[in-house]
Order: structure tokens, then C-alpha cells, then sequence
């Protein structure tokens, strides 16, 4: 009876999970919709730019911080150097403009932690992040900014592109993109997202609470701002173009793993938020989107072990073939990838289901184990 009940508990919370919540969302959008008042606003702005061993692109990403159109009266551009040790230094001391700020820490600290001194350093009435590998077009900025003429939205976030190859790895992660591009609209319309693209946000001075350094910026960040009654909503318009290769899998594996060690230490220390009884909808969506999905991979293993224990039934020998035959169609794929092969995008769907269940189980491991990512590596 107890292998019956770990087998149902662990395929429900799935099926809501990655199905039915969706289905919740779009049926509460029909009567709980807050459209987002936009009107073009040109408050004065600091771009804040946090580089650690950014040679070969913090050049490129000040002049295009300087192309936007944007009033350069209303701007100011804030670079802080995480104790880089390449050129990065030199690079931006030699670049004189009465634009730019910059700062250059002795030692490594991490992002967040070079964030919280660049505001420090800001003068002006908003906030906007952005990573030295990413490009903006000119009208990125405008763009965003506009939802922060509505007073209930106290962080906005633009959309990523990420340059593809004909890889699995690649056509999984549009797959995914697809899913959560729909499904962050629909959170934005009904009340909040969680958490901003880390590449690209804007935070009015007023609504911004500096977030403790070994914790997630742009996660805890917007969640700190929603904790003070504001929403952060999706602009899909402003664009954040990445620069960076195309994915491979063992890339993707390290930068899920690392966002899901980040992502549950910041819900942790904002686990207030999670309180159905004061935040209603709003805690029941960071528990879907956010905890219940992070934890997949446990209930992944809770089912295929609940399942060897029912194999006394046809119906849950069904069930077990199912699920083998997923985690060898995923094995063949990442095998086959390997080699490279070229196979169809049928095979993308458990290949890359496979490696986020897998880095989320690493990230959990790391979490358990005392680690808090507060630096990494940049791949470029």
C-alpha cells in the first residue's frame, strides 16, 4: 500500500506540476488579469555591469551600453570588476568617458556582491542590470522601462536570445523556452513573476533592497521587491542578446545544476513567501513554479522505485516500461549526440527532460552539502 501511495503522490505532483498548473493559470487569466499600464518614461538611469574576466567583451558591451537610445544626460553607465585578472582592469581604465563609472575589487566576491557596491555607487532613480556578455539593440531600454510607469510593478525583466545550434541540447532548450516564455506571460498578467532574467532588469531606486552576497540578485532581488507589495512583470519586447556559443549539454548541465543550488537557497531565505495563508495564489504559484519543480528529480526516483515494487500488476508493468523506455530513449539520444549524429527533435524532449532532472538532483546534492555558488565560471 505504501509503494501504491509514494507511486501516485510522485506522478500527481508531476502531472501538476509540468501540466495542470498551466491549465490553472490559463483559466485564472480569464477573470484575474492585470494588464500592465505601459507609457514610454524617461527617468534617469544607472546600467550596472558586473564583469569578471570580460576582456574580449567589456569593450563591445560599453559602446553598445553607450549606442542605446537613450538620453545620455539621463544616464550613467557603472562597471564593477569582480577581481578580474586578465585585461579587464586595463581595459576599462583606459576607457575615459565622462559616462562611466568603474570600480575594481581586489579578490573575487561574486556578482550579487558586485552589484550591491555598484548601487552604491548609482546616483539615479532607477536600476538596470545587465551582464557584460550581453548586447542590447537601441530601443531595448525604452522598452522595458515603460511598464515602470504602472505603480503596482516594481521590477521588470526582458527576454534572452541565445544563439542555437542544430544540436539537441539546442532544439530541448527552445522547446523549453517556448514553455516558459508562456508560462511567464501568464504569471506576469496575473499578478508576479519570480525572480527576473538575471541578464537584464530594471529596479527603481526606491523598491531596491541590496540582497546578501552568497544569495542570487536576481532571484531574491524581485522577490524582496514582491515581499514590499510590487510586482515584477515580462517585457518580451527588450531583448538581451547573449553572446555567447551555442549550448552544449555538458554546459547546460552546469548552469542548471548552479541554478537550482542558487534558486533554493534564495526561496529558503525567502520562504516567507510560500505562506498560503497570508499570500494566497501568489504562494501557490512560487511553490509550483519554483519548490515542487526544483524537487523533480525526487519524485522522479519515488516513482520508478515505487514502481519496481508493483510490478505484480500489468498496470504498473506498463507504467515501469513507460519510464524505461523515456531514460534509454534519453540515453540513446545523449549517446548518438555524442558521436554526432544528427537525430530529430522527437529525441530533444527526453534528452533535455533528462538533464534537468539530472543537474537539478547535483544542485540539491550541493545544497544539502553547505554550497552556495556564490562564484563561478563564465562560459565564453
Amino acid at each position: 500500500m505504501i509503494f501504491k501511495v509514494f507511486f501516485w503522490m510522485s506522478l500527481g505532483i508531476l502531472v501538476y506540476v509540468y501540466f495542470i498548473f498551466i491549465v490553472i493559470l490559463l483559466a485564472t487569466s480569464k477573470f484575474r488579469n492585470k494588464p500592465v499600464r505601459k507609457k514610454e518614461i524617461l527617468p534617469s538611469i544607472s546600467l550596472i555591469i558586473c564583469a569578471y574576466n570580460e576582456e574580449k567583451h567589456i569593450r563591445k558591451k560599453i559602446e553598445n551600453c553607450l549606442e542605446l537610445d537613450y538620453p545620455k544626460d539621463q544616464m550613467e553607465i557603472i562597471v564593477v570588476s569582480d577581481g578580474s585578472t586578465d585585461c579587464t582592469n586595463a581595459i576599462l581604465n583606459d576607457m575615459n568617458h565622462p559616462l562611466i563609472k568603474t570600480h575594481c575589487l581586489p579578490e573575487r566576491s561574486g556578482k550579487t556582491a558586485c552589484q550591491n557596491v555598484a548601487v552604491d555607487l548609482s546616483s539615479n532613480d532607477v536600476l538596470f542590470f545587465t551582464d557584460a556578455t550581453i548586447l542590447h539593440p537601441p530601443n531595448a531600454l525604452k522598452l522595458l522601462l515603460r511598464s515602470l510607469y504602472d505603480p503596482s510593478v516594481g521590477c521588470v525583466t526582458g527576454k534572452p536570445i541565445f544563439n542555437r545550434d542544430e544540436g539537441l541540447t539546442s532544439k530541448g532548450l527552445s522547446k523549453r523556452e517556448t514553455y516558459e516564455l508562456y508560462l511567464r506571460s501568464q504569471l506576469s498578467g496575473i499578478n508576479s513573476l519570480f525572480g527576473a532574467t538575471d541578464c537584464m532588469y530594471a529596479i527603481p531606486r526606491q523598491h531596491y533592497c541590496p540582497v546578501r552576497p552568497d544569495l542570487d540578485s536576481g532571484f531574491v532581488g524581485p522577490l524582496k521587491v514582491l515581499e514590499k507589495g510590487y510586482r515584477t512583470v515580462y517585457e518580451p519586447e527588450a531583448l538581451a542578446l547573449v553572446a555567447r556559443p551555442a549550448p552544449t549539454m555538458n554546459d547546460e548541465f552546469i548552469r542548471r545544476s548552479r541554478i537550482v543550488l542558487r534558486g533554493m537557497r534564495g526561496l529558503l531565505h525567502m520562504r516567507s513567501l510560500m505562506n498560503p495563508f497570508k499570500y494566497g495564489f501568489l504562494a501557490l504559484s512560487l511553490i509550483s513554479t519554483r519548490l515542487l519543480r526544483w524537487l523533480t528529480p525526487v519524485f522522479l526516483f519515488l516513482l520508478l522505485m515505487s514502481n519496481v515494487f508493483l510490478l505484480d500488476s500489468p498496470f504498473y508493468q506498463f507504467t515501469f516500461l513507460l519510464q524505461v523506455g523515456f531514460y534509454l530513449a534519453a540515453f540513446t539520444a545523449f549517446l548518438l549526440e555524442r558521436k554526432g549524429y544528427k537525430l530529430g527533435s522527437v529525441f530533444c524532449i527526453p534528452l533535455y527532460f533528462c538533464i534537468l532532472a539530472a543537474s537539478a538532483a547535483v544542485g540539491l546534492k550541493r545544497l544539502l552539502t553547505g554550497e552556495t555558488g556564490q562564484t563561478w565560471q563564465t562560459r565564453r
